[in-house]
C-alpha cells in the first residue's frame, strides 16, 4: 500500500509530506488548493510524462516520490530482481521522479536510476486510480470482459486457455511453413543438396588453410631458399673460409694460450663446444637442403587447394569450423524437407487435439461468463438502487464473435436508467453520475478480488446529489475494508464515513500562494466537515 508521498516544488505546492495508512482515506479542501496537485503527483509517480509546467514558478527543480509498502506483493519482488534493482525483504518500496526547469527528468527506483517503463509496470500492481472521468474506462469493452472475468474468478481459466490459443497458432504457423509450394521445397532441397555436397567433397580440415599455405610458400620460395641454406653450410664448411675448419685449427693456438696460463684452461670447454654446436647447425641445414622441392605441378595444387578453401569461405563461413557448423545446420533444414510429410502428418494430429481442446475450453468459459453475467447484473441493480436509482436495470450480454486469446465471447455491459427508457450500452451511457455510480458498483463488487492494494479514486462523486454522497461514503468506507482507498471529495457525507482526513488549504506567505497539507485528529476533522457543509 501507498505509505507516504512527498512533494517538493510541484505545482502549488511548496513542501508537504503527505502520510497515508490502511483503510478509508479522504482528502478534502477547496476548489484550487491543490488536490489536483496531488493527482499529479501519483501521476508522475505512474510513469506519465511530465514538463516544466509541473514545477512551482521560480523552482529550478522538484520531485515527487512515493513510500510502499510491498510485503504482500512477491510480484513486485520479481520484478525488481528482472530489472537488476536492489531490495530486500521487509524494506519499502521507494519510487522517485525528479524535474527540473528544462522539462527534463529523472527516474529512481530505491535510489538506483530506473527507466519509466519500469514504473509503469510497478504502479500497475501498487494503485489503481478510478477517476472521475470514468467513462473513459467503461468504453472499452476490455474492461467489461476484464470485470466479469475478474468477479466470476475465471483469470486462471482465461490465462491457460490464451497459452493454449498461442500453441494452437503457433502449429498452424509450423504446418503453413511446411505445407508452403511443393516446387519451393524442391528447390531448397535441391540447393541445400549442393551446398552439404560442395562442402563434404572438399573434406576440410581444422587447421588445414594454415598448413597448405606455408607448404605453398615453401615451394614457391625453394630456390631462394636453396641458395640461402647453401650459402649458411659454405660459410660453416667451407675448405678454405668455414667457420668449423677454422676453429679446428685455432683449437692448437688455444692449446698452446692454456699451457702459457692455466688460468684459461675453462675456455677449452667452451670452445669445444662453440665447434660441436656449429657442427651440429650445419648438419641441419644440409638435411634441410636436401628436402628442399621445386615442383610446379605441387605448387600448382596447393595453390587450388587454397582457392577452393577461399571460395568456401566467402559462401559459407570465414572459418573452417564456421563452414562446419553451416552445414550441419542446413542438413538439419534439409531432413526437416526431406521429412516434411511426415512432419506435417505428426503436427496437424497435435493440432487436432488443441484445437479440441480450446473449442471445449473455450465454450466452458463462455458458460461460466453467462452464469457468471447473471449474477453480476443482480449485484449491480442491487449495488445501483442503494445508489440511488431505484428503478435500474442492468443487463450484461455475451455475444459469439472471432477467437481471440480470451476466448469466443464478446461481453457488453447495457443499463436502463429509468422506466420506460431503452436499454443502451454503457459505452453510450448519458451522465456522469450515472457513470461514477455504476463504476463505484463495480468497485464495490469485486473489492478484494484484485490483487491491487491501493483504489484512488478521484472525486468519483462529482455529479452525484447529497443523498446518494451519504451511500458513497459508506460504499467507500466497504471497499476500504480489503483495499486502501483514497479518495478526493468535496462532500461532507463522503468524507464523514473516512478512517483518516486530510486537508488540503492554501495560503499567501511573501506574495506567493502555498499549500499545506495537515493530518486531521477529531477536533479538526469535525470543523473541516463543517466548512465543507457550509
Amino acid at each position: 500500500m501507498l505509505k507516504e508521498l512527498r512533494i517538493k516544488n510541484l505545482v502549488l505546492i511548496e513542501s508537504a509530506v503527505i502520510p497515508f495508512l490502511t483503510g478509508y482515506n479522504v482528502i478534502s479542501g477547496e476548489s484550487g488548493a491543490g488536490k489536483s496537485a496531488i493527482m499529479h503527483a501519483l501521476g508522475l509517480i505512474a510513469g506519465e510524462r511530465c514538463d516544466s509546467s509541473s514545477l512551482r514558478r521560480g523552482a529550478d527543480k522538484g520531485y515527487v516520490e512515493a513510500v510502499f509498502s510491498i510485503d504482500e506483493l512477491p510480484q513486485i519482488a520479481t520484478l525488481l530482481d528482472a530489472s537488476g534493482v536492489d531490495h530486500s525483504d521487509g524494506d519499502d518500496l521507494y519510487i522517485k521522479r525528479e524535474l527540473n526547469a528544462q522539462g527534463k527528468s529523472r527516474t529512481f527506483v530505491n535510489n538506483q536510476l530506473s527507466q519509466l517503463s519500469l514504473l509503469r509496470d510497478l504502479t500497475d500492481l501498487l494503485f489503481h486510480v478510478v477517476g472521475q472521468h470514468a467513462n473513459q474506462q467503461l468504453l472499452s469493452l476490455e474492461y467489461h470482459r476484464y470485470v466479469l472475468d475478474l468477479f466470476g474468478e475465471l483469470n486462471p481459466l482465461v490465462s491457460d486457455f490464451a497459452k493454449n490459443w498461442d500453441v494452437e497458432n503457433a502449429l498452424k504457423k509450423q504446418i503453413e511453413t511446411l505445407t508452403q509450394s511443393e516446387a519451393q521445397r524442391v528447390r531448397e532441397i535441391e540447393i541445400y543438396t549442393k551446398q552439404i555436397e560442395e562442402i563434404q567433397d572438399a573434406n576440410l580440415q581444422e587447421n588445414e588453410e594454415e598448413d597448405v599455405f606455408a607448404a605453398y610458400s615453401r615451394i614457391t620460395n625453394g630456390e631462394q631458399l636453396l641458395d640461402l641454406s647453401q650459402e649458411l653450410c659454405r660459410a660453416l664448411y667451407g675448405e678454405k673460409q668455414g667457420a668449423i675448419p677454422i676453429l679446428a685449427r685455432q683449437k692448437q693456438t688455444l692449446e698452446k694460450l692454456i699451457r702459457l696460463d692455466p688460468s684459461l684452461d675453462s675456455l677449452s670447454g667452451s670452445f669445444e663446444q662453440a665447434i660441436v654446436e656449429l657442427s651440429e647447425l650445419h648438419h641441419t641445414l644440409t638435411h634441410y637442403t636436401s628436402r628442399i622441392e621445386h615442383d610446379p605441378q605441387l605448387a600448382e595444387r596447393l595453390n587450388k587447394r587454397l582457392e577452393l578453401i577461399s571460395r568456401l569461405k566467402k559462401k559459407y563461413g570465414s572459418t573452417i569450423p564456421e563452414i562446419h557448423r553451416y552445414c550441419e545446420e542446413i542438413q538439419k533444414k534439409l531432413n526437416a524437407l526431406e521429412n516434411a510429410d511426415i512432419q506435417i502428418e505428426e503436427l496437424q494430429k497435435s493440432l487436432e487435439e488443441i484445437a479440441k481442446s480450446n473449442n471445449g475450453a473455450a465454450k466452458q468459459l463462455t458458460q461460466k461468463r453467462m452464469s457468471a453475467a447473471k449474477k453480476l447484473e443482480k449485484l449491480l441493480i442491487a449495488e445501483l438502487q442503494a445508489l440511488n436509482m431505484p428503478k435500474v436495470e442492468c443487463t450484461i450480454q455475451i455475444t459469439p464473435t472471432k477467437r481471440s486469446r480470451s476466448g469466443d465471447d464478446l461481453i457488453e455491459m447495457y443499463l436502463t436508467p429509468n422506466v420506460g427508457e431503452r436499454q443502451i450500452s454503457l459505452k453510450e451511457c448519458a451522465s456522469g453520475g450515472e457513470l461514477s455510480r455504476f463504476m463505484l458498483a463495480l468497485q464495490t463488487i469485486v473489492a478484494g478480488k484484485e490483487s491491487i492494494p491501493s483504489l484512488i479514486f478521484d472525486e468519483i462523486d462529482a455529479n452525484i446529489g447529497g443523498t446518494t454522497a451519504t451511500i458513497v461514503g459508506e460504499k467507500l468506507r466497504q471497499i476500504g475494508k480489503k483495499h486502501q482507498v483514497i479518495c478526493i471529495t468535496h462532500f461532507p457525507q463522503v468524507a464523514k464515513q473516512a478512517d483518516h482526513h486530510l486537508r488540503i488549504s492554501k495560503r499567501e506567505s511573501d506574495g506567493r500562494t502555498v499549500t499545506l497539507v495537515d493530518t486531521l485528529d477529531t477536533k479538526a476533522k469535525k470543523a473541516e466537515l463543517a466548512r465543507m457543509t457550509g
